[in-house]
């Protein structure tokens, strides 16, 4: 996958009162920033501009092989002062645009892409991305705004604008909520991923980044267990990462719970928190009073894998959340610790968590592996795993 990514915020220039326009920095790259899109043939923009007033400017351009920044110069209305330049902004390819900057689960998922649609399989997926600007000034963040295939609910994350990867959205956090997102289309699939068992569910993530996965839980959870049998009346999912992730994902909780409060539709509760969790600290059993609050039936986390040197600390928060769900009133010695992780491989040191899962016990196995659609480079997956800690029952 690429991304559409503002290398600055928006800019409003009135040096010639009667030709006002909107300058845009941005480029088209990977999730990491590490390279550039390099298409085979152009890939065609569209940039939208809705002012407060009602008024629809539509800018076309063209990102080409070679380039790594595009500067757009988007023509407002003549005249136009700062003050009255309020203005959402969403920049889209034109090959799988929907209205408001939006990428649908759909078109993420081979398996779900639309036949009018078939060519992102093969041409490769561009994510959207939202600006906004009040009285000429841009916000400092950037959102991307992911489609659930639960009567077109649309999910909101912010990330920040310029180059920093830990407050940006990453390939296996975008596709793992996808899949996840998609298993209230299927008893099945959501009995064998998300097993419902009783009327409380909680989550925990590590490494939340932005949150798109955490808050993705969150919000299917209640779907989940209706097309299992069950009804959901409480469930809590805390999202958990380094400092400098607190401010974008305490932002991203903000906005999601205002969607979640109005999508309970039978009196149950989904509660969403972050909480700092560093995992050096956490592999000695250190966690914060919301992380020790309760036993954990699943742990989630995505796109934490990459930095091999960070694999023991991560594999011993591992084990020493399953020690204190053990520990926890009522739980069996025998209970097992479930963990969706989801990677997408970056160079073969990776492999070397399964050295270190076998070690500690922990058994894995591939859920679901797949395709990342994405242009102009070498094919990649995206893996899904299940890991497991305890006997379980006999």
């Amino acid at each position: 996958m690429h991304y559409i990514r503002l290398l600055r915020p928006a800019k409003f220039d009135a040096t010639d009162p009667r030709r006002p326009t909107i300058s845009l920095l941005i480029t088209v790259t990977t999730d990491l920033g590490d390279s550039f899109l390099y298409p085979d043939f152009p890939l065609d923009l569209i940039v939208e501009a809705h002012s407060s007033a009602g008024k629809l400017t539509t800018y076309r351009a063209k990102w080409s092989a070679g380039l790594r920044v595009l500067k757009l110069e988007i023509p407002v209305i003549p005249g136009l002062k700062k003050g009255d330049a309020t203005y959402t902004l969403n920049i889209s390819p034109e090959s799988h645009r929907l209205p408001g900057g939006v990428l649908s689960t759909n078109h993420v998922l081979p398996w779900t892409i639309p036949s009018t649609h078939r060519h992102v399989s093969t041409r490769g997926l561009v994510m959207p991305a939202t600006v906004k600007m009040f009285k000429g000034v841009c916000e400092p963040v950037s959102v991307r705004t992911l489609e659930l295939p639960d009567n077109g609910l649309q999910l909101e994350v912010e990330e920040d604008i310029g180059e920093s990867i830990a407050r940006h959205i990453w390939d296996a956090g975008v596709v793992t909520a996808s899949f996840l997102a998609h298993l209230i289309l299927d008893c099945g699939d959501a009995s064998a991923v998300l097993p419902v068992r009783k009327d409380t569910f909680n989550a925990l993530e590590l490494g939340t980044g932005v949150g798109i996965l955490g808050i993705t839980l969150a919000r299917i959870l209640e779907n989940v267990a209706t097309i299992q049998g069950r009804i959901l009346v409480e469930a809590a999912v805390l999202l958990t990462d380094l400092p400098e992730a607190e401010e974008r994902a305490k932002s991203n909780i903000a906005r999601a719970e205002t969607a979640l409060s109005r999508s309970q539709s039978n009196g149950s509760v989904t509660t969403l928190q972050y909480e700092n969790l560093d995992w050096d600290e956490g592999k000695l059993g250190r966690f914060g009073p919301l992380a020790s609050s309760r036993p954990w039936d699943l742990v989630i986390l995505s796109d934490c894998t990459y930095n091999v040197d960070s694999l023991p600390a991560l594999i011993g928060t591992l084990s020493a959340l399953h020690a204190a769900n053990l520990k926890h009133p009522n739980m069996p010695a025998d209970a097992e610790t479930s963990v969706i992780l989801a990677t997408k491989p970056r160079h073969s040191s990776e492999e070397a968590l399964f050295g270190l899962l076998e070690a500690d016990a922990w058994r894995y196995r591939v859920i679901k592996s797949i395709p990342l659609p994405k242009l102009g480079e070498e094919s990649e997956v995206v893996d899904i795993y299940l890991l497991e800690k305890g006997t379980g029952p006999t």
